[in-house]
């Protein structure tokens, strides 16, 4: 499966794929045509972390595994891999999901964040096998990118929790996944 936006491509990365991208995340990368920039040493690490937690998660809720993985964001016309994002479980009470994500530092500022977090909060909103009703974010209150994404994507801050601050997204009967271009070849 993918998800194609204007100016991305989005590919969720199945059990086994995560499994294989915790020793070889360029191969992964590379499987789909893009390239994958040099990453460090403590980067891989904690994504290494992070792949084993989303194979557990899908595992656990092979229902939820669209939301439960971690999803490559591809820049089309670069042929190259500029981030990831995904939601942090399967949706919890509230229907809620936690979404999270990052991007390389030549790709920021440019709208590719926004572009790609909108579509997985659309998908997340338009699946039936786990109801989610609410996307979740939190951020470090300095980190001023981050609250345009998820602004322009319909997100309002709530109370802050300790040093972060919370933002919330209610789906709404307008949120559907048109405009989006699914494939599900994978």
């Amino acid at each position: 499966m993918r998800i194609e936006t204007d100016r991305l491509t989005l590919r969720p990365m199945s059990g086994a794929e995560l499994k294989r991208a915790e020793r070889d995340l360029e191969g992964v990368v590379r499987s789909y045509g893009a390239s994958l920039p040099h990453i460090g040493f403590w980067e891989m690490r904690s994504k290494r972390k992070i792949y084993r937690v989303k194979r557990e998660l899908i595992e656990e809720n092979p229902h939820c595994w669209l939301i439960g993985t971690s999803w490559l964001i591809l820049h089309r016309e670069k042929r190259a891999y500029i981030g990831e994002a995904g939601f942090k479980g399967p949706p919890l009470r509230r229907a809620s999901v936690e979404i999270g994500y990052g991007i390389l530092d030549p790709f920021r500022c440019q709208g590719y964040m926004t572009e790609a977090a909108g579509a997985l909060i659309r998908l997340a909103f338009c699946q039936t096998a786990c109801k989610v009703e609410r996307v979740s974010a939190l951020t470090l209150p300095e980190n001023m990118a981050s609250h345009r994404v998820l602004e322009k994507n319909g997100f309002e801050r709530q109370p802050s929790f300790g040093k972060y601050w919370i933002w919330e997204r209610v789906r709404k009967p307008e949120d559907t996944t048109e405009g989006l271009i699914f494939h599900d070849n994978c």
